[in-house]
């Protein structure tokens, strides 16, 4: 008798956490997320990178355990922010991990998120060139319907199914172009593969907005070939969440603004090639120029302390060009005449 094959290992799974939170339980559900997966335990574990968190991951653990099977590990640093957080779980990766899932810990994977990931990147079709990386559709904070139905930010029909599975598609086109005029990739539904990937990282700084775009441009300077799932995979949850806390009237929007700025001045400078790219960053930047403005206007009118240095750094960084000048122009009379700033 012939022998049977031997059968393919499972690939290894690390799951990044970054953890800064101040409300019980959060973790916890997020970690039962990962249990509800049901992927092999002796192949998955999880990194909670706690950053300086006002509640410790550790006491979180203590008080209410991981799921039975689940092998957790918590590295503690100072605090420094989400990127440096997921940057030190890369570097931490235990020796044979091929994928890395990231999840927000205020966040939860919904159903066979890791097994249809693994599918694709896996499977027959990784194989160079295949795809390297991976994201989902996703429920956002508060939402009943999905984000791609409801933004309809990528037709799938434009791209090509994979595996026969009309729920399963590769990205084909100019992901540059996608992600920065409309982004539909999303750090909590994304795996990647470590052997093709494992050296891009996240950028320092931009506590407020953008460094996850800005990983996403360095994976594909690191040669990503990205899959995505049309069916929703991720429930965003609430937490301290930088972008949903920094609304109008908040202290944090300058901050957002000036971080996203920054961010669009570089994929303008290092990634942009098509013209149509370029042309919509610099239409974004006056429109984050014209919301600088926009705030500052708000916080005059209302008492509100403004943040001076924030103000000078943002627009030192983005002088004024005509079509800033234009947009500021009607932001500016559109606040002063009593209309919504």
């Amino acid at each position: 008798m012939s022998k049977l094959p031997d059968p393919a290992p499972v690939p290894v799974i690390a799951v990044i956490i970054p953890f800064f939170q101040r409300e019980h339980g959060i973790l916890a559900r997020a970690l039962a997320s990962i249990a509800a997966q049901q992927y092999p335990a002796g192949s998955l574990y999880v990194l909670v990178i706690d950053d300086g968190s006002p509640l410790p991951a550790a006491d979180e653990l203590r008080a209410l355990p991981p799921p039975a099977g689940l092998r957790v590990r918590v590295i503690t640093q100072p605090n420094a922010g989400p990127n440096e957080a997921r940057n030190r779980g890369l570097d931490s990766l235990e020796p044979g991990t091929a994928l890395v899932a990231y999840l927000d810990s205020d966040d939860e994977w919904m159903g066979d998120h890791l097994g249809r990931a693994v599918r694709i990147l896996t499977g027959p079709s990784a194989s160079a060139p295949g795809p390297s990386a991976y994201f989902a559709n996703l429920y956002h904070l508060g939402d009943d319907i999905d984000e791609y139905s409801k933004a309809r930010r990528v037709d799938p029909q434009q791209h090509t199914m994979l595996d026969g599975d009309a729920t399963l598609r590769a990205y084909d086109g100019d992901m540059v172009h996608q992600i920065a005029t409309a982004n539909i990739v999303f750090m909590p539904s994304l795996v990647i593969a470590v052997a093709r990937l494992g050296r891009a990282r996240f950028p320092q700084g931009h506590r407020h907005g953008g460094g996850d775009y800005l990983y996403w441009m360095d994976l594909i300077v690191h040669g990503a070939r990205f899959a995505f799932s049309t069916v929703p995979e991720v429930r965003c949850g609430r937490g301290i969440n930088m972008w949903y806390g920094s609304g109008w009237g908040t202290d944090g929007l300058a901050l957002r603004l000036l971080d996203e700025a920054r961010f669009r001045r570089r994929v303008l400078r290092e990634y942009a090639t098509a013209p149509a790219t370029k042309q919509a960053l610099r239409s974004r930047l006056a429109e984050l120029q014209a919301g600088m403005l926009q705030d500052m206007v708000h916080r005059l009118r209302r008492r509100k302390p403004v943040n001076w240095s924030v103000l000078a750094t943002f627009f030192r960084a983005n002088p004024p060009s005509a079509a800033m000048v234009g947009k500021m122009v009607s932001t500016f009379a559109a606040a002063v005449g009593g209309r919504r700033p």
